[in-house]
């Protein structure tokens, strides 16, 4: 067999692309070691064989080529072991991360399969909350739609968080003075809320496990005033009285479907008994 193979022939032999190594010979990362003094043609030797499958297993493991250029420059086993060692720490917290994402998607596939099903949908519940993780931003004007959404942005950047607005939920603050005073269309502002064990990010406060008085609905946030109105009223007959903020928490919205029909939202207004 010739020593010496083209570019096409290395390429094919090591399954990868000619334009990769047209890369690598452009960094200086790895060149052809011989050039035809005829037709200028460049040729890689056998002896190269081995050099690019350090490169190309450094790569598949997630090395950068700038990682591997430095230790290629020192090329021995101590280098070598401290590039593994770091890899591997670098794998185990993406593995962690990982194992977070699958954490968060079942949840929220429980989550939406827990509220679609039409006995749930206008039915007054008492329910108990654990503790969660809150931040929230407050409106200069109620319901206005620009403030809505920069808030949410707002609160996502605040985080830093890519997945916040998956593995939370998007609340509408209702103050408790017009709740107190039956009142629907006067929003005090927009929240992020999180299960503890799914957000580590710092400056959320806590907002302390309770009693909710709950009703679910379907539809725009506007199609909630009667199902609101009816967990207040529930909220006297049963002698509870309210003791926070009213919270319209979405579902789902248009981020998950193009059908109004299939926007969820649980109105969660904070109660204790007025006679223990």
């Amino acid at each position: 067999m010739n020593p010496k193979v083209l570019i096409g022939q290395m390429a094919k032999l090591h399954n990868i692309s000619t334009q990769t190594l047209r890369y690598y010979d452009n960094i200086e990362l790895f060149k052809p070691m011989y050039i035809d003094k005829e037709n200028s043609y460049r040729f890689y030797g056998v002896e190269q064989f081995a050099h690019l499958d350090s490169i190309l297993f450094l790569r598949a493991l997630g090395l950068t080529l700038e990682e591997i250029n430095t230790f290629l420059v020192k090329k021995d086993l101590d280098t070598l072991i401290s590039i593994l060692n770091n890899k591997e720490i670098d794998i185990e917290n993406e593995i962690e991360r990982l194992k977070t994402k699958l954490k968060i998607i079942k949840s929220k596939v429980e989550l939406i399969n827990q509220y679609k099903l039409k006995e749930v949908f206008h039915i007054c519940r008492l329910k108990h909350i654990s503790n969660r993780k809150i931040i929230k931003t407050y409106f200069h004007k109620s319901r206005d739609i620009v403030e809505f959404e920069f808030g949410i942005k707002h609160l996502s950047s605040t985080i830093g968080d890519d997945l916040c607005l998956f593995n939370g939920l998007i609340g509408i603050i209702i103050d408790e003075q017009m709740v107190k005073e039956e009142v629907f269309d006067y929003w005090k502002g927009v929240t992020l809320l999180f299960e503890e064990e799914f957000i580590n990010s710092e400056g959320l406060e806590i907002l302390p496990a309770g009693q909710y008085a709950t009703i679910v609905f379907e539809g725009s946030y506007d199609k909630g005033k009667e199902d609101y109105l009816k967990l207040l009223q529930w909220i006297k007959d049963n002698d509870f009285e309210v003791t926070g903020d009213a919270y319209l928490v979405t579902i789902t919205d248009v981020a998950f479907s193009k059908l109004e029909k299939e926007y969820i939202t649980e109105i969660q207004i904070p109660i204790r008994k007025l006679f223990p």
